[in-house]
């Protein structure tokens, strides 16, 4: 399951959604994730499902990928569905002990998991159509009025980027150190949960110890190269919007009002 994880990956491709400008696709994202967390009906997560479906076939990206940014966050989907199921009252449907089972929690169990699975979805695909360097760009772009008030927005980008080429690095480290641990014998696929979890648990120090190497290196080859962030920095390709930025903001804008109408009616 981690060899799968998918999230925070760039996936290189020319498409329209990987033409827009990420200051678009930040606030496409934004308006979703609150579209989600505004309605309460399941036909909006349907609705929500179409739209990113039809989204990431315009981004010519493989469904596999949004399959497998879901197995990433599997457990948290299980755990999310089991405590609203057994935590919420209502009518009661099963009694078990001291869990019980009733119609509100499954209703709200379905519309949390589905929302939770529905905003990764969303936010990876934000990865997916844009480098590291044009979200920290699009970030420092769209907030750079902060800086009116000594607000450090480009620290932030910088980290914001540092953040998102390190998870990659990362997952290859962890393979590279899974297949060691099965080359002696370790077996991370089979075996009881206990046993998955001891096995897990001998590669999280030398994960840690080998993140903190490459977090080391990293910063004294930007002290080596001059960096200290309070200077202006150029950019080969400045962001601007084109016209399908515009016809991009007019959908998003048109999305939230619908789901405020039928919210409100």
């Amino acid at each position: 399951m981690i060899r799968d994880i998918t999230i925070g990956q760039y996936y290189a491709g020319d498409s329209l959604i990987h033409q827009l400008d990420p200051r678009t696709k930040m606030m496409g994202v934004l308006a979703y994730i609150i579209v989600l967390f505004l309605v309460r009906t399941p036909w909006w997560y349907l609705l929500c499902l179409g739209v990113i479906l039809i989204l990431y076939y315009l981004a010519q990206v493989p469904v596999s990928y949004l399959l497998k940014g879901l197995k990433g966050i599997a457990l948290l989907l299980f755990f999310t569905f089991l405590f609203r199921l057994i935590a919420t009252p209502g009518t009661l449907l099963y009694q078990w002990g001291v869990f019980s089972v009733t119609e509100e929690g499954i209703v709200k169990a379905i519309g949390m998991t589905s929302r939770i699975a529905l905003m990764i979805t969303g936010a990876s695909l934000l990865s997916y159509t844009s480098t590291p360097r044009a979200l920290a760009d699009g970030l420092e772009k769209a907030f750079s009025f902060l800086q009116k008030i000594h607000v450090p927005i480009h620290d932030m980008a910088v980290i914001v980027m540092i953040a998102f080429r390190f998870i990659p690095i990362m997952l290859e480290e962890l393979n590279v150190l899974m297949d060691a641990q099965a080359a002696r014998g370790a077996e991370f696929e089979r075996g009881s949960f206990i046993r998955k979890c001891k096995n897990v648990f001998t590669i999280l120090a030398p994960l840690f110890l080998s993140t903190v190497r490459r977090a080391s290196d990293l910063a004294m080859a930007m002290e080596a190269r001059g960096y200290t962030g309070d200077k202006p920095t150029s950019r080969m390709y400045p962001l601007t919007y084109g016209k399908n930025d515009k016809l991009a903001y007019i959908v998003i804008f048109l999305f939230l009002a619908l789901s405020f109408f039928f919210t409100i009616v």
